[in-house]
């Protein structure tokens, strides 16, 4: 499917996540050099995807927190010249992000208003901790704020994903705090769509509550990928990819991943963490 620009009642957004760009641009994590593998990623979404509304950065931007990461990232988003939103992950440092991220393109935001849809930005980040947690905080923004467009279809984005995956090591490091979240999700059926990364993998699956049906998306990583379905650590095979997203006026979307030529980039299938 070609990416188009909205045609009045649908609009269409690339989905990046966990991009682990280190102050070195020749460094690998686990065989793969990120910057090169994101470098691709951003060539095939303008190769396939554009023109586009609008991407999603859901953190792990970095893997490192450097100033010279994030500032490399911004260049090359802006170079891109498509409206940015970035969130965090557990490998970033939200300061740095804060000062050396935003820009005419790259935007840090709690909230998007695109078409008919409302876009909410959460943050599950835990200083020094790879686990996610959305504080109170984060719980009354998103309460308060569904409160105030309840007719308006809402997808939530942040970084860990809020439903088990069926990998044990990846479930014990997703957000710590589902049943909160998901508490807040049944009273508020304008929810449509629960948008995460960190895992590396792709996974859609629609989660029910007593009162909501949400749809769950996690995306690859645009470097290495986690074998899904494995009760331990193991480096997956399946190349980089995105994922792209049309939302539709009526609340219904279309979605799919893309990925880069199957031996594009060598992961080292043998590492045992990261």
């Amino acid at each position: 499917m070609k990416g188009k620009t909205n045609c009045g009642n649908s609009f269409s957004i690339a989905q990046l996540t966990d991009i682990h760009l280190f102050e070195d641009i020749n460094k690998s994590l686990l065989g793969i050099q990120t910057e090169a593998s994101f470098q691709a990623v951003l060539t095939e979404v303008k190769r396939s995807l554009l023109p586009i509304d609008a991407m999603l950065l859901t953190g792990d931007l970095t893997q490192d927190g450097s100033i010279a990461s994030y500032t490399r990232l911004r260049q090359s988003l802006d170079d891109f010249a498509i409206p940015a939103y970035c969130l965090a992950g557990n490998h970033d440092d939200i300061p740095l992000m804060q000062s050396h991220l935003p820009s005419e393109y790259v935007h840090l935001r709690r909230s998007l208003d695109i078409g008919k849809w409302r876009i909410l930005f959460l943050n599950s980040v835990v200083v020094d901790a790879v686990y996610g947690y959305l504080s109170g905080e984060e719980l009354s923004y998103l309460e308060n704020t569904l409160n105030a467009y309840p007719d308006r279809p809402t997808l939530i984005t942040f970084h860990h994903p809020a439903v088990p995956l069926g990998s044990q090591w990846i479930d014990s490091i997703c957000l710590e705090n589902q049943e909160e979240f998901w508490e807040i999700c049944d009273r508020h059926p304008q929810i449509e769509v629960v948008l995460n990364g960190h895992a590396h993998q792709a996974f859609d699956q629609i989660y029910e509550t007593p009162h909501n049906s949400v749809r769950c998306l996690v995306t690859p990583s645009t470097c290495i990928q986690f074998e899904p379905q494995n009760y331990k650590f193991q480096i997956d095979s399946q190349p980089p990819g995105f994922r792209y997203l049309r939302l539709y006026a009526d609340g219904t979307l279309e979605t799919e991943i893309h990925r880069l030529k199957i031996g594009s980039f060598h992961p080292d299938l043998a590492a045992v963490g990261y």
